[in-house]
């Protein structure tokens, strides 16, 4: 082989580790970014969860967070099926549950009266704020979820 020659193969196989490098990094750095927003998203999600628990049963929340349009109870009973459905969200949009998972979950949920009432005074308001793919998918499973608990006739309880 001539010089020439292995310098070249040299040159080239340097030039592809050099981008193997490169390419390993940028996805080490899109890696560690990717756990840092779900970190300051876990973190954002205790943060609602320890809000809504102190609206749910501290009175003087409600006189802040009631519109006046509710009992306090109403409020209180919102407020923790909003912690429920917000906790299934988070557990949906970090792939912890899947979408088969979810609709299982959902509709389970839509069998209490208190989470479809919930469902039907927010859902407009959740809708405008969801922005990604992910809360997209989310709100369609319990749309589906909740229209198909219209149908079904309730379970009753054989121990009552």
């Amino acid at each position: 082989m001539k010089t020439s020659s292995a310098i070249l193969v040299a040159a080239g196989t340097a030039a592809v580790g050099i981008l193997c490098a490169m390419r390993l990094h940028r996805e080490r750095i899109e890696l560690a970014e990717k756990h840092h927003q779900q970190q300051l998203r876990l973190g954002t999600a205790a943060l609602h969860q320890r809000l809504l628990a102190a609206i749910a049963t501290d009175p003087e929340h409600w006189d802040i967070w009631n519109k006046g349009d509710i009992t306090p109870e109403q409020l209180s009973t919102m407020v923790r099926v909003n912690a429920q459905v917000s906790l299934n969200h988070l557990n949906y949009e970090l792939g912890v549950v899947s979408s088969e998972e979810l609709h299982v979950q959902a509709r389970s949920l839509m069998e209490r009266p208190a989470v479809r009432e919930f469902w039907s005074k927010t859902r407009d308001f959740r809708s405008k704020e969801s922005g990604d793919e992910r809360t997209q998918e989310f709100m369609a499973i319990f749309d589906r979820e909740h229209a198909a608990a219209a149908t079904r006739k309730p379970v009753e309880n054989a121990a009552a």
